[in-house]
């Protein structure tokens, strides 16, 4: 009897550390979410890699594949603990963001053209963002397309209700319906904004040096308006465009792709992009982890070039122009000294005619400076030739070898820093291309061709 109870005990226990290790088994976050569906984008982690002690980390970029409209929340670095108001913009992987939104509920004497929060739960994919402003009882939801994006604001306070629009070195105006402006960057590039709130403001002022002031124009370095509503607002829609050409254009961007649209609806369509964008490469094998990397690198991969191309026409800080783009988008902020070695490889595997309007872009910039220069590092800004030699030579010769058979005589002049050792690349190239250091020499091959 004492060893049919004994014998009993342990079928329990053993029964019960069965259930215990099922439990666990299931749970386990590598394990359960493979047993689930998981799409590519659910992969990704767009935290990772977010800190650096000496060269800028990469950062949590909500965007869609090589697409103009970028954010990332603003703050110090990615263990701080307080949001520097809400991003409308990021106009480099590496610079900061365009313009600031401030919602804010509380004294007008606390207002400020930033307002730093502390914040919780922050939940961000490639797609979305979604964030509760603790001190200000506050949840953001924002969703995003190509050129344009929407913030839903909830508020739970029953206070009186502030919406800062800060442009940092710029024009800021409200014409009674909608708020509009630009803002200044480098080399005389000037980014616009086209907003429209579905809820109206009862007053709108004019934020300088702390205090607010009558008007509805703000001009200058942090350029600020005030748009104060009713007592106890719940929640606001604040809908917006931008755009490197002007403020029409932007409102053209902001009318084509979020007007009338909600969080949701932006966030399942973009969402699907991603995955479309992220499925063209079907991996196999590995676990849940090898997955996020891989998947997640792959995200990253997408950033940059971002598209210019608005409506068939394109700014360019090239030749501070706009231009027809003539069917073909025109990208830029490749920054080639990082990316020509495995990313422009990769997209001619995965998305060559991205990669050949890409090389087109490259030839196109350099047509637009005032010499015939193949861009080093193209920023939105223009070409900031940050590094030695030039590596958009190496993209331009793995273009050429894709392309076949061409006819026509080609003749590289190369000229800066390295010239040499680009022109010894080309000539090891096997490709049927002639190239010079000097001008004079250059003219001469094009009179031997000629001939």
């Amino acid at each position: 009897m004492k060893f049919k109870k004994m014998k009993n005990k342990l079928i329990k226990e053993v029964y019960l550390s069965s259930l215990v290790a099922l439990f666990l088994t299931l749970c386990s976050p590598t394990i359960a979410q493979e047993r689930v569906k998981v799409d590519p984008v659910d992969y990704v982690k767009p935290y990772m890699g977010n800190i650096s002690h000496l060269l800028v980390p990469t950062f949590p970029t909500m965007h869609l594949p090589n697409s103009m409209m970028r954010v990332y929340p603003e703050r110090r670095d990615f263990t701080a603990d307080l949001l520097n108001g809400l991003p409308l913009i990021t106009t480099s992987h590496r610079g900061s963001s365009a313009f600031n939104l401030s919602p804010f509920q509380g004294k007008e004497s606390d207002l400020k053209p930033v307002i730093n929060y502390s914040y919780d739960n922050e939940k961000l994919t490639p797609y979305s963002y979604k964030v509760y402003l603790d001190d200000q009882l506050t949840t953001v939801n924002f969703g995003l397309s190509h050129q344009s994006a929407l913030y839903e604001i909830d508020f739970e306070k029953n206070e009186d209700t502030y919406l800062i629009v800060n442009s940092r070195n710029g024009v800021m105006n409200w014409d009674g319906s909608a708020l509009s402006g630009y803002q200044l960057i480098e080399n005389n590039t000037k980014i616009y904004l086209y907003m429209n709130l579905e809820e109206r403001p009862e007053i709108v002022s004019v934020l300088k040096k702390g205090k607010l002031n009558e008007g509805t124009s703000a001009k200058g370095r942090n350029a600020g308006l005030v748009l104060k509503f009713p007592k106890g607002t719940k929640k606001l829609h604040v809908r917006y465009g931008i755009s490197f050409i002007d403020e029409a254009q932007a409102k053209s961007n902001f009318k084509r792709e979020v007007q009338g649209k909600n969080v949701q609806t932006l966030q399942t369509t973009a969402r699907q992009i991603w995955n479309d964008a992220l499925g063209k490469i079907e991996v196999e094998g590995g676990d849940y982890a090898d997955k996020t990397v891989f998947y997640t690198s792959l995200y990253r991969t997408y950033e940059r070039p971002v598209s210019l191309s608005e409506d068939g026409r394109y700014y360019s800080a090239f030749d501070n122009s706009v231009h027809d783009d003539n069917g073909r988008t025109f990208y830029t902020d490749d920054w080639i000294w990082d990316s020509y070695r495995a990313h422009h490889p990769l997209r001619i595997l995965v998305d060559p005619k991205r990669e050949e309007d890409i090389i087109n872009s490259f030839v196109i910039m350099a047509e637009q400076m005032d010499n015939f220069w193949m861009p080093t590092f193209p920023e939105v800004t223009g070409d900031s030739r940050r590094m030695n030699s030039n590596h958009g030579v190496a993209s331009v010769i793995d273009a050429y070898k894709n392309m076949g058979n061409i006819t026509v005589p080609i003749i590289v002049r190369l000229q800066g820093t390295n010239a040499d050792i680009a022109k010894e690349l080309i000539d090891n190239s096997g490709l049927d291309v002639m190239s010079a250091t000097e001008f004079q020499e250059a003219a001469d091959k094009v009179q031997q061709v000629l001939a």
